[in-house]
């Protein structure tokens, strides 16, 4: 059990029965009129944000999480497959818990996993991804915006400056599916 004022971003408490982790925490209040602690949390059970507050003596379950290197294997209906990278062992997660950044799971990539209790909760994606635009429109000169819509090479649609070209590969926020910049390839 940990202390209200003791939990901090990332870590994976129990909450209501779920486990959920600590997105953003906040602190509020005064001596007089006591403390309160405000969390937002993600359920890592079906992949939804709640907001919870808590006073500052109240106590939260603590669960002990580790991450592991897994592969993805294949998806199956509603159910994802990956392989623990040491032990072979195979394990399914379903849709909720991975999200909307499904789009950028590939066969055979290694990715880390969150676990509690030997048990999968999540999968922790890079902030990044780099991907090649399979599709995209000439670029309008003297448009009114700067914008376009480009397809990449995981079937998924984005916003993009009117200099990108179909062939180059770009870099995508995977929280947000942003836009960040162009890859370069610089030759000596």
């Amino acid at each position: 059990m940990v202390t209200a004022t003791d939990i901090r971003v990332g870590n994976v408490l129990r909450i209501d029965g779920k486990a959920c982790k600590v997105l953003s925490q906040e602190i509020r209040g005064t001596g007089k009129f006591g403390k309160t602690v405000h969390l937002r949390v993600k359920s890592l059970e079906d992949g939804n944000i709640h907001e919870k507050s808590f006073r500052a003596e109240d106590r939260a379950e603590n669960i002990d999480a580790q991450h592991g290197k897994m592969q993805y294997l294949y998806r199956q209906g509603d159910e994802f497959y990956f392989m623990h990278m040491e032990t072979f062992e195979q394990f399914s997660l379903p849709v909720s818990a991975v999200g909307k950044q499904e789009v950028f799971l590939k066969e055979n990539l290694e990715i880390s996993v969150l676990f509690a209790d030997g048990k999968p909760l999540s999968i922790e994606f890079p902030k990044m991804a780099e991907l090649k635009v399979t599709s995209a429109p000439t670029a309008v000169k003297g448009g009114v915006s700067t914008y376009k819509e480009v397809e990449l090479e995981n079937g998924l649609t984005i916003l993009a400056p009117q200099f990108i070209k179909e062939g180059e590969t770009i870099r995508v926020n995977v929280e947000d599916l942003a836009y960040v910049d162009r890859v370069t390839i610089k030759t000596l």
